[in-house]
């Protein structure tokens, strides 16, 4: 029943397109006003706006809590862009009514690097997404409160929510809770799921609106291209032919420019590339042990995963009288990407496990993976191998 009444919404609504994963969505509602409703997770319970709480935390200082009241001195703008959902194929334009993420962000000393990125959290508490410094900047990024010359309504993320016009809708992310400063990509929560390779919008949406992505870095990676067909013997007519690099070779063309390949040289240490899923909690513990190891190489992300914990569950906050718990099937966790000569495997398994091992039998510990890797090189000094890494 619930799902030919979810059928039926969508069905009253001309053009939309149901993607694999909508039954993922707490909330659908395509004839809500003055544009459709879509709530991957349960709405939050309401705050009003001048009670509302915004952590915030650049890259090199420590997060800090802001009123909505010490942000009064801010310009308060009003601005009519298109918004766009391409993963369900509709567009609508509102006005919106607040204050420019610019400017907030510089007021409260927000910064991160010139190559860095935002994450904007969700007081749902799971979702949040995430842009470049130079979209971020951007004077259409706003902080919105007002919605067509009334206050946010509550579905459409109040009492505060990012509105990004220039990219998918869903990296405006409703009720805003928090603002964080990365060096490199967080990764926001579409890619995690798989539900949206990149927010860029496609070619036929940009042409048909003349949409205009700001100057700089964007945030996410470009639209996939096609597959180039491989490359054969035969040679395009006015194209200087040269050398073919086989696998495990090095050549040079006519120009002297060298062919790099993926296979290790002679007297190299064989490399090994080790993955950690754990705890957000063991972070800190599992980077002590693999220092104290001789590990000091590696990578770690904040992701979302699902294994034998099956994620959580829990009662909805805005439907008391909802029968079935609200799942969320991804839990946060760290990814620790480790490269080292095969003689430090051991060791370094040893200090992820003695770093994250709870007791037997305990789910959410983690897993280790360990991959072979054919070659390391460093960019800037073309080093290979284990001395790369």
């Amino acid at each position: 029943m619930a799902w030919l009444l979810l059928y039926v919404v969508i069905a009253m609504r001309e053009g939309i397109i149901q993607p694999k994963f909508a039954d993922k969505f707490f909330r659908l509602d395509f004839e809500a006003s003055p544009m459709p409703v879509l709530c991957l997770y349960p709405i939050p319970p309401p705050v009003a706006l001048e009670d509302l709480r915004i952590e915030v935390c650049a890259l090199e200082k420590h997060p800090r809590t802001v009123t909505w009241k010490a942000l009064e001195c801010l310009p308060r703008v009003q601005l009519k862009p298109l918004l766009i959902c391409q993963i369900f194929n509709w567009s609508e334009v509102v006005e919106w009514e607040g204050i420019r993420l610019g400017d907030f962000l510089g007021f409260l000393q927000g910064e991160t690097h010139p190559e860095g990125y935002y994450a904007i959290y969700s007081r749902d508490g799971v979702y949040f997404e995430t842009l470049s410094r130079d979209e971020a900047r951007d004077p259409r990024v706003l902080l919105a409160y007002g919605l067509n010359g009334s206050p946010l309504p509550e579905a459409h993320g109040a009492p505060l929510r990012l509105v990004v016009p220039f990219l998918q809708g869903y990296k405006s992310v409703k009720w805003v809770a928090a603002i964080r400063a990365f060096r490199n990509d967080p990764v926001g929560i579409k890619r995690l799921l798989g539900q949206s390779p990149t927010a860029q919008l496609n070619e036929s949406w940009r042409e048909k609106y003349t949409i205009v992505l700001p100057p700089g870095k964007a945030g996410d990676p470009p639209a996939f291209a096609p597959t180039p067909a491989p490359v054969t013997g035969a040679v395009s007519q006015g194209m200087k032919e040269a050398p073919i690099a086989l696998q495990g070779t090095v050549s040079s063309s006519e120009g002297g420019a060298t062919v790099l390949t993926d296979t290790p040289e002679k007297g190299q240490g064989v490399l090994r590339e080790i993955i950690a899923v754990l705890r957000p909690g063991r972070h800190l513990a599992t980077r002590q042990a693999l220092e104290a190891a001789g590990v000091v190489s590696y990578t770690v992300h904040s992701v979302l995963g699902r294994s034998r914990q099956r994620g959580l569950k829990f009662k909805s906050a805005s439907d008391p009288g909802q029968k079935e718990d609200v799942a969320i099937k991804f839990l946060p966790k760290k990814l620790f990407t480790i490269v080292v000569e095969e003689s430090q495997v051991k060791a370094a398994m040893s200090a992820i496990i003695k770093a994250n091992k709870t007791g037997k039998g305990q789910y959410g510990d983690g897993k280790i993976f360990v991959l072979d890797t054919e070659q390391a090189i460093r960019v800037s000094t073309d080093e290979r191998g284990a001395s790369a890494v």
